[in-house]
């Protein structure tokens, strides 16, 4: 979601953070570094990694700045965990200077943009705006990705309707019915209705599959 004010109207992007960090200090201070950044807003702190991931799938930020070491999740795990639950959300590291490693491990899941302890404001402001171009492309990246596959679905649904109305049980067709059946989304109606080619086919699998599914909403 994109929040914007305006000021003397003007329109500005907020470029939305999530900070997670366990030391309450960091996280007070991280408020104070960003205080006179008017498009840059932090919409969440986080004392350690689960409640880091937690936060990210609730509030969708662009950036979350991430502690390597956190209790009860780890930096790299919850940056793991939040390309799965906030795919457009793009991580940063904060790290002290002995921890080369971790940090290789950091790059190697994604991370582009990474702090050392201790840093300026001016340095973590340069960081999140850089970290920001990069969030811009992922989003576009996830957006452009969800669009497919609501269209990839939507034809799916319409050639499903199209075979069945048509009467068709080829193998083609069952093919079809036997994807949009497995489809999360899927119409119960039109999957008992599509079971029926499956018992005509004599397709077992695909057919206990369907049964299955319907016993979990009756």
């Amino acid at each position: 979601m994109e929040f914007v004010i305006w000021v003397l109207g003007v329109g500005i992007y907020m470029i939305r953070l999530l900070v997670a960090d366990d030391s309450a200090e960091f996280r007070k201070s991280a408020r104070t570094m960003l205080a006179f950044e008017r498009d840059i807003e932090v919409v969440g702190v986080a004392r350690d990694g689960q409640e880091a991931v937690e936060l990210a799938q609730k509030l969708q930020p662009d950036i979350a700045v991430m502690d390597i070491n956190m209790p009860r999740l780890d930096g790299l795990a919850a940056i793991r965990a939040i390309a799965k639950v906030s795919p457009a959300t793009v991580c940063m590291i904060m790290s002290s200077e002995d921890q080369g490693d971790l940090l290789k491990q950091a790059m190697a899941a994604g991370v582009r943009e990474y702090l050392t302890k201790p840093f300026t404001t001016d340095e973590f402001v340069a960081a999140v705006r850089r970290a920001e171009a990069q969030a811009a492309t992922q989003k576009k990246k996830v957006d452009s990705g969800r669009l497919a596959k609501s269209d990839r679905d939507k034809y799916l649904f319409t050639l499903v309707l199209e075979y069945f109305k048509a009467g068709r049980t080829d193998a083609d067709a069952a093919k079809v019915y036997a994807d949009y059946a497995a489809h999360p989304e899927a119409d119960l109606d039109l999957v008992a209705r599509l079971a029926e080619v499956f018992l005509t086919r004599r397709d077992w699998k695909t057919l206990r599959a369907i049964c299955e599914r319907m016993e979990k909403f009756p």
